[in-house]
């Protein structure tokens, strides 16, 4: 009896929104048209077009020391939007980067306003420079990793921006609030650095209701990490018997800093906003979109960083770090040791059974006599 073709079974069909191992989603695909429409865009905007450093207009002086004899070429090549700075490096490594026609294999290399830089045979032109005020979303990284594969900054950004841009600090995933973005690392080392205190603001939902007392002692700050940090400034908005929304300011930008110092007071944050930037604010500025700063809006940020600066060195800074250092020799310093471990062990001791602890024996005094056991009792 003759049979039939054998059936086929139906293929597996394969899941495309689970990524395989190892996978990622890559640097993201932004079409000549999007970028079209973001160079009209912010050209119409009025947005500033040159450096903080380049700005004549400036009434407070910016160091330009660093900058005197030329950029480096990895720097220069990164501000322009060709690649990450370490990208560049690999870059000139390979001998892809020629100056004035010549091969350069440096990445120290100084460049200077009239070279003509060239990588793979594409001519690279001075990129204007871009400032951005973002509303970053909820689940969303801070992040250029291509190995990632969870929804990244640059996947929102890409798309509405002429060139590459990065983000002045960060928030983490479960944060959500405003970002600055620029190519202008001039402008993101007075921004970000915490010498110059630009104060960043959050409003935070606390999983239970505070106290004035609470209030208090999160207002006298907390140590993290070695040194203590202090907020600017800390209110209750609104209060409920079963949480609190509160409005906090800090001038620093450490990772997590303000979910660290409320968890040293035992407070749980349900979520947290970061709603102003110096003068910025978050209105008007949708969630996961953005505008461009005015020339206004830049110079006022750029002299915020640069007057708390100069205010930092008469006011007592916002950070304290403990002493360590000890004096004396390194045989005092084992002696001084010994003795307050021996007296912290005395006290734990002495407090444990509820009585004052004894005091320590002279190591010459004599042991008292035990009685011998081998005697009798009735000998």
């Amino acid at each position: 009896m003759a049979q039939g073709p054998k059936k086929r079974k139906p293929a597996k069909r394969k899941d495309r929104n689970k990524p395989t191992a190892g996978a990622g989603r890559g640097k993201p695909k932004v079409s000549k048209r999007a970028k079209r429409v973001a160079h009209g865009f912010v050209a119409a905007s009025g947005a500033p077009s040159s450096s903080v450093k380049d700005n004549e207009d400036q009434q407070y002086a910016i160091d330009r020391s660093a900058t005197a004899g030329g950029v480096r070429l990895n720097r220069w090549l990164a501000e322009q939007g060709v690649d990450s700075r370490r990208k560049c490096d690999q870059k000139v490594l390979d001998g892809e980067v020629s100056v004035n026609g010549a091969i350069i294999m440096e990445p120290g290399y100084r460049v200077q306003e009239d070279d003509d830089i060239m990588v793979n045979g594409a001519r690279i032109h001075r990129a204007r420079r871009l400032y951005y005020l973002f509303y970053k979303p909820r689940g969303v990284l801070c992040t250029n990793d291509p190995r990632e594969t969870r929804t990244r900054l640059c996947d929102l950004v890409d798309p509405m921006v002429p060139s590459r841009v990065y983000p002045i600090g960060r928030l983490d995933e479960d944060s959500e609030g405003l970002i600055l973005l620029t190519n202008d690392g001039d402008f993101s080392q007075l921004i970000a650095h915490p010498s110059h205190g630009v104060k960043k603001t959050y409003v935070c939902m606390i999983s239970s209701s505070m106290s004035g007392d609470d209030l208090d002692r999160l207002r006298a700050g907390a140590w993290i990490e070695g040194s203590k940090v202090i907020p600017d400034n800390a209110r209750i908005i609104r209060r409920t018997p079963s949480s609190t929304m509160l409005e906090i300011t800090i001038s620093e930008g450490r990772n997590r800093e303000v979910r660290r110092l409320l968890a040293r007071f035992g407070l749980g944050v349900k979520r947290l906003k970061r709603v102003r930037i110096g003068s910025l604010g978050i209105t008007g500025v949708k969630r996961g979109m953005l505008r461009p700063l005015s020339r206004a809006e830049r110079d006022a940020l750029v002299k915020m960083a640069l007057t708390s600066g100069d205010e930092g060195a008469t006011t007592p800074p916002r950070t304290f770090r403990p002493q360590q250092r000890q004096f004396g020799s390194r045989s005092d310093r084992k002696a001084r040791s010994k003795v307050s471990r021996e007296e912290a062990a005395s006290t734990r001791r002495g407090s444990r059974r509820g009585r004052p602890s004894k005091p320590s024996k002279s190591p010459n005094s004599p042991k008292p006599s035990r009685p011998n056991k081998s005697v009798k009792r009735g000998q």
